[in-house]
């Protein structure tokens, strides 16, 4: 069985072609993006004990954060286990994304947010902006952390974000200021690779 196969938990049969086991995934995303929405909590809880035992899944990153902020303590813990596991962004996911780094009115959701930006790397260039104001205005510490390590994450494409780092470096609490000067560096070493490597 391939690898691919068993994460998507497809029959490893070689005969089943490629677009085969894409519909039948893309089913299933589908299928668990209804369950997510419309769903009673249990159901919701059972949709993400599901979507935990795959890896890489696609296309559901802001219904799961969103259940991170769940009322249901049951939901938030598998959505939070659930984002730490398995879920992984797509660069569609980015506008959506972006928007939840905004959500003041709980933490979990701006932290998953900026967590899932970050694992998209240079891909969420875009994102930039707001996760500088995640930085400077959110009141919540792990997401203003989680916003830095994301920037550090878009690299060189970020230098935008330096001037906003530069700042809470130096009125943020002892850990944050050291993130942000950590990313400062990073974020200016690649840069200046950047320039090299074009030059």
């Amino acid at each position: 069985m391939l690898s691919a196969d068993r994460e998507n938990g497809l029959p490893g049969d070689v005969s089943v072609m490629p677009a085969a086991r894409e519909s039948a995934v893309l089913e299933r995303q589908a299928e668990w993006h209804r369950r997510l929405v419309d769903s009673a909590p249990d159901v919701q809880l059972q949709t993400l004990v599901e979507i935990g035992r795959h890896s890489n899944v696609l296309g559901v990153s802001d219904l799961v954060i969103r259940l991170a902020g769940s009322r249901d303590d049951s939901v938030r813990a598998a959505a939070a286990q659930t984002l730490e596991s398995s879920v992984q962004p797509s660069q569609v996911e980015l506008p959506a994304l972006a928007a939840l780094l905004s959500d003041r009115a709980d933490g979990e959701i701006s932290y998953w947010a900026a967590t899932l930006l970050g694992r998209l790397g240079q891909e969420a260039v875009d994102a930039t902006p707001a996760l500088c104001d995640c930085l400077t205005n959110s009141s919540f510490l792990p997401a203003r952390e989680r916003a830095v390590w994301a920037l550090q994450n878009i690299g060189a494409a970020a230098s935008d974000s330096i001037p906003a780092l530069r700042a809470v470096s130096e009125v943020a609490p002892a850990r944050l200021q050291l993130l942000c000067r950590e990313a400062i560096s990073k974020i200016g070493t690649s840069v200046h690779l950047v320039a090299k490597r074009a030059a």
